[in-house]
């Protein structure tokens, strides 16, 4: 079975082609624990300051999702902000399907909700594969690899 440490030794190529070739399952539900696994090699994401945001965020802090609260959590699981939806559809940046998170719905600065966009895929009960970025198209909006790993 897939687990955490398979997932942090892909390559970049590799979490590519699970992403794309991995079925949509259902939405996730409960709450997970964060883990940065690797950039994405597009123009948007080799920006000095979306590298300098994403890395404050996602690879020097500890992150997670709560999936039953629809919320993104920092530092710590009751430190839970970034309301988001969740739909099943297209995936923006690959052709796969994805459940979407769709920040319109957050209590967050009107720019910066409209901003935020992710994507997820749950691999197995206790493991999802994630997309990270902006709501801009392939090449722009797409930043970065990411697992949700379920807190024990």
């Amino acid at each position: 079975m897939l687990a955490l440490a398979d997932l942090k030794a892909m390559s970049l190529a590799q979490l590519e082609e699970l992403w794309r070739t991995s079925a949509l399952g259902p939405a996730p539900l409960g709450s997970f624990r964060g883990a940065f696994l690797h950039w994405i090699d597009s123009p948007g994401a080799r920006q000095a300051h979306v590298r300098a945001i994403d890395t404050i965020g996602f690879r020097a802090s500890p992150f997670g999702v709560d999936f039953d609260a629809r919320r993104w959590w920092f530092v710590h699981p009751r430190l839970r902000v970034g309301h988001f939806t969740l739909t099943a559809g297209k995936s923006r940046w690959r052709e796969t399907e994805a459940q979407q998170l769709d920040y319109s719905v957050s209590r967050l600065p009107g720019a910066l909700k409209g901003t935020l966009y992710d994507e997820v895929k749950q691999l197995t009960g206790n493991l999802v594969l994630g997309l990270g970025g902006l709501n801009a198209g392939p090449g722009e909006g797409d930043h970065f690899f990411f697992a949700l790993s379920r807190l024990e």
